[in-house]
């Protein structure tokens, strides 16, 4: 049953990692277009007396027990849900709805598309539902595009910085709140021949979710800054920008990473970490599918990104994920807003979270699929920041991943050069 259990945790916890890189962290500036489709009805209908039916298109598992709880409470609508694997989502909703989106209800598109089907009229808004109430504040602020909201996040992604709580103790340390505690905790541990942090930086994304560390200083301070960068209000040149690439670098130099970073990727990594071998890994959530599968002998931690000055307020990167959008083209509106209200409900939302292994966005979920999620709970109510790679350009990506390896690599190259070099990658793509 345990094996089971842990297999089930795998398959959706690395869906929540891909829903990471789709989180709607998203753009409220930009006016939306004059032929964008009139605002949809969204009250909550009567419950219906015909047989109806709901579509749903998402990357998200299939929570059966839910449904078959919602098909007694409303036996006239049947809800289809189709998972798609393989990072296929954008391209399938994509297809559907050139094709005249026939049978398209609810989706959960990726943050780009999210933004680009909302500018352009074709999700239902949903700012006035009456029980907006019932999600984390943090999933409502950062799905709106141009100040309304047009989906309804089910699951959260942040990162966090998970710890060997036993060598802590063993060591009588305590979890940083800032810079320069972290530093403090990083040179006690490397005193005691224990490796601080250990960082799969063979694998990209592995730099640019341990930069959720480095930039939380700037992110304190400006938690929309990387958006900013993404509509040229912002450069990876600014200030606080090249601070933080300097503290990467010190990481590097203080020999805080464990050495031959560039040599291995994710999984070694964190095998590394639930061996022991390291007292610290950053990451985002999704680091339970790999302790769950490989139950450390430790007690396992998490606390958030301490990157951030004495005095400055630490934040949580965060986005939003597994979002449920409207299409506005639906034949299937009232049955589709009756199911949105039903999962919406915190005790039908705990019965998905615990069913699906994911951590959840409505309020008073508690994550009861694995007691290492539990370590997660304190952090729901913190301030929130950019999730960075959710939120970076597509071209920058890569290049600031590119840039902090070549840091620890120490190939030469100025911060100012490095912090240029992104900057010229982001110029390229906002041009076109």
């Amino acid at each position: 049953m345990v094996k089971k259990l842990l297999v089930l945790l795998l398959s959706s916890m690395l869906m929540l990692s891909a829903c990471g890189d789709g989180g709607n962290n998203t753009d409220s500036q930009n006016a939306a277009p004059e032929n964008a489709a009139p605002k949809s009805e969204i009250q909550t209908p009567p419950a219906p007396d015909k047989d109806m039916e709901v579509n749903v298109l998402t990357q998200g598992l299939e929570p059966k027990k839910m449904l078959e709880k919602f098909h007694k409470d409303h036996p006239n609508i049947t809800v289809n849900w189709e998972t798609i694997g393989g990072g296929k989502i954008s391209e399938v909703i994509k297809t559907r709805l050139a094709a005249g989106g026939e049978g398209v209800d609810l989706i959960t598109p990726l943050r780009p598309d999210y933004v680009q089907l909302s500018k352009t009229g074709q999700l239902v808004d949903l700012s006035d539902l009456p029980y907006l109430d019932n999600y984390n504040p943090s999933v409502i602020n950062s799905s709106k595009v141009d100040g309304k909201l047009y989906a309804l996040s089910q699951s959260l992604n942040y990162y966090v910085t998970w710890y060997n709580k036993t060598i802590f103790d063993e060591h009588s340390l305590t979890e940083p709140q800032n810079w320069e505690e972290f530093l403090a905790v990083a040179e006690t541990l490397k005193s005691k021949g224990i490796a601080p942090i250990v960082l799969g930086s063979k694998d990209q994304g592995e730099n640019n979710h341990l930069s959720g560390l480095v930039y939380a200083g700037l992110l304190s301070e400006d938690p929309t800054w990387v958006q900013k960068v993404g509509k040229g209000e912002a450069k990876w040149t600014d200030p606080g920008s090249i601070e933080a690439l300097e503290k990467f670098k010190l990481l590097i130099d203080k020999g805080y990473i464990l050495e031959g970073a560039l040599g291995i990727g994710r999984d070694q990594a964190y095998q590394t970490f639930y061996q022991g071998k390291a007292a610290m890994i950053s990451q985002q959530v999704g680091v339970i599918e790999f302790l769950a599968q490989n139950t450390p002998t430790f007690e396992v931690g998490a606390f958030a990104p301490p990157g951030n000055a004495v005095g400055q307020e630490l934040r949580i990167p965060f986005s939003a994920g597994n979002t449920m959008a409207l299409y506005n083209g639906s034949k299937n509106k009232e049955a589709a807003m009756i199911f949105l209200e039903y999962i919406s409900n915190k005790e039908n939302a705990q019965l998905t979270s615990t069913e699906t292994l994911l951590t959840s966005s409505v309020n008073g979920v508690e994550y009861d699929f694995h007691p290492i999620a539990q370590v997660l709970m304190p952090l729901l109510t913190m301030p929130t920041s950019d999730l960075m790679h959710a939120v970076v350009t597509n071209k920058s990506k890569p290049a600031l991943a590119t840039a902090l390896q070549k840091i620890i690599s120490k190939d030469g190259s100025s911060i100012q050069e490095l912090a240029e070099e992104i900057q010229a990658v982001t110029d390229k793509e906002l041009q076109k």
